[in-house]
């Protein structure tokens, strides 16, 4: 064995036993050994430390003396501030992010801070990388570096450029050192806000026949006119029944999103409506010159009659039928009746855009709806449907019918039924003599019946409201104006 290995050997043996922190000639000797590995090499700084504070020169000379990653990080994980070593009994080195996440828009400059401690020590002087950092587009160009200064905080700042983005960055020392348990740097590159949107064209007229594609182009800018890139930009037609999908396109370098439309596509004339975030939402009217256009369509004449049920009303139903260009001639307009008949269902316009048509009122009085059908548009005109002249008599009980049926109260308890007129089609008639006629006929009434005498009499509305009271126990069959209801007295309980 020569005497430098036995000197060597001798001092690793030393090293293995004390605490004495390697020099930097140690470390460059021990590197430069053949006959010790580099993970010995390691080991023993990571046991021992060292009793320098590596420059950048430093690291640079034991990375020509062969040290790898391994040697490296130990040795970045001895720098103290005061440059002593630490002995195996000391904490590891951290790096704290002080802000986790930094935001900035496109084009400004990114500013960290991050803390290195040993336990609860504040390490100052520890040369930082964010390794990732110069892969951000516009970003530095090397990984941007840092050393910690009093209270251990290195300050980090570089620039980014005009791709919007989340990155993510990791905190290093310089020496390739990672610290454990330390997350990345989330570095988020945000667009600028938009301030304005405009659309081009801001009209679009489609004329019968014409296909093919055509492009609408929304410009994105920001407050001093710059066009804002990446911005997200969605397009909504005013119904699904325009035939325009809607869709989303963020804008280019130049701010601009640019959506297709197919012109033969286009069902109906309608509003496509641009949304960028923030701002008033952007329009283009597109006009269908050979489709009805539902502002300006719809029922002229004829709407809002009143009528007896099952007549027809004196008027017709008028209903135009205008496009972009004006009134619509020869156009189909089909149409339906609830609570009504239509005659004809289906008429094509004249030269004025103009339908007509005849209407036979319901059965069911109240409203009557006429619905006129065009392209794809629906417009409605409402009707008044009146009872007819009376046709009969109902008599109910709390709310139920029991004329020509059979009805039982109690001796001695008085009860109440409502009776009202009504029309052949069983529509209520508002009869204002009713109660009246049936007051009249009350005191003959209370002179024929035995077992059931009418008490009182009142106006409810067009019908009335009677009052009786059993004055016995059996039978007693009442009839008021034609309508009959036979009245069973039980005892009282």
């Amino acid at each position: 064995m020569t005497a430098t290995v036995a000197l060597l050997l001798g001092f690793l043996a030393g090293a293995a036993q004390g605490s004495q922190p390697l020099r930097k000639t140690d470390v460059i000797r021990l590197l430069s050994n053949p006959l010790i590995s580099k993970s010995e090499v390691a080991d023993l700084i990571r046991r021992n430390c060292i009793a320098f504070r590596p420059t950048p020169r430093d690291w640079a000379d034991l990375r020509d003396f062969g040290a790898d990653a391994e040697v490296l990080s130990s040795i970045g994980g001895c720098g103290t501030a005061s440059g002593t070593a630490r002995t195996a009994a000391q904490p590891s080195l951290t790096a704290v992010l002080l802000t986790e996440r930094v935001s900035v828009p496109t084009g400004a400059t990114v500013v960290a801070r991050v803390q290195v401690k040993r336990g609860d020590t504040p390490q100052a002087g520890i040369p930082l990388v964010l390794r990732g950092s110069a892969r951000i587009p516009g970003g530095p160009a090397q990984d941007a570096q840092a050393t910690t200064a009093a209270g251990g905080v290195a300050l980090f700042q570089f620039p980014v450029g005009r791709v919007p983005g989340t990155y993510q960055v990791d905190v290093m020392a310089a020496s390739g050192f990672a610290f454990p348990g330390t997350p990345p740097l989330e570095v988020v590159v945000a667009a600028p806000p938009p301030a304005a949107a405009a659309v081009q064209p801001a009209r679009l007229e489609l004329r019968a026949g014409e296909r093919g594609p055509t492009s609408l182009v929304v410009t994105v800018r920001d407050s001093l006119g710059n066009a804002v890139l990446g911005e997200p930009v969605g397009m909504q037609a005013d119904g699904p029944d325009m035939g325009v999908a809607g869709e989303g396109r963020s804008t280019d370098s130049l701010g601009r999103a640019v959506f297709v439309v197919e012109r033969s596509a286009v069902r109906r004339t309608g509003t496509l409506t641009f949304r960028v975030r923030g701002l008033n939402p952007a329009s283009v009217d597109v006009i269908r010159t050979d489709v009805a256009v539902a502002a300006a369509t719809g029922f002229v004449a004829g709407g809002g009659q009143h009528g007896i049920a099952r007549t027809r009303l004196g008027d017709p139903l008028v209903f135009q039928a205008r496009g972009g260009g004006g009134p619509l001639v020869g156009k189909v307009v089909t149409f339906r009746g609830v609570n009504a008949q239509v005659a004809p269902d289906t008429v094509v316009t004249d030269s004025a855009g103009l339908a007509r048509v005849e209407v036979t009122l319901g059965t069911q009085a109240g409203p009557a709806l006429v619905t006129a059908t065009i392209d794809s548009i629906q417009k409605q005109a409402t009707l008044v449907v009146e009872a007819a002249a009376p046709a009969g008599i109902i008599i109910e009980r709390d709310g139920t019918r029991v004329d020509g049926g059979t009805m039982a109260v109690a001796a001695g308890s008085t009860f109440r039924l409502r009776v009202s007129a009504r029309d052949a089609f069983g529509n209520a008639v508002q009869t204002a003599d009713l109660a009246r006629l049936i007051q009249q006929m009350r005191n003959r009434f209370n002179l024929q019946s035995q077992l059931l005498k009418m008490t009182g009499v009142e106006s409810d509305g067009g019908a009335a409201l009677v009052t009786f009271k059993p004055m016995g126990v059996g039978q007693a069959d009442l009839s008021i104006a034609g309508a009959t209801v036979s009245v069973q007295i039980v005892p009282a309980r």
